[in-house]
């Protein structure tokens, strides 16, 4: 699969206080995920989603995460947004789009094609919940 041309998320190494609320939420709570409290890393994003109402991505999300194994999500105070952190955002919001196959084309920069693959069905169940709670995230392709 090719991974080459793909879109670049625009706001690359941009401040992360600048991103529209819902891939501000999305990204609170991957790093929350990433660097948890001492109640593990699924409580710790859960909380994030809860206080927005989307408590029911907080499975999905988990699950993705576990797939990709992702290393190099920022700690959650951290000003600005990672490479690989922009490319999970754009593949959620792809997928929320329902352009699948873009989505596995990101996911497949951040891990080997069989992860990516295998954490599919968790993006997309994730991007879902995400539009369940009303949480749209940005087109950005």
């Amino acid at each position: 699969m090719a991974t080459q041309g793909l879109p670049v998320w625009p706001l690359l190494l941009a401040d992360a206080a600048s991103l529209p609320p819902g891939e501000s939420l999305l990204l609170d709570a991957a790093r929350g995920w990433a660097h948890p409290g001492p109640a593990g890393p699924m409580p710790q994003a859960a909380l994030v989603l809860a206080a927005a109402g989307a408590e029911g991505a907080a499975l999905p999300l988990d699950g993705a995460l576990r797939r990709l194994g992702l290393p190099g999500l920022a700690p959650p105070l951290c000003p600005r947004m990672r490479p690989v952190e922009s490319d999970f955002l754009l593949a959620v919001a792809a997928a929320q789009g329902g352009r699948r196959s873009v989505a596995l084309a990101l996911l497949a920069r951040l891990a080997p094609p069989l992860a990516a693959y295998r954490a599919m069905p968790d993006i997309i169940a994730l991007a879902l919940a995400l539009r369940r709670a009303g949480v749209a995230l940005a087109p950005r392709l």
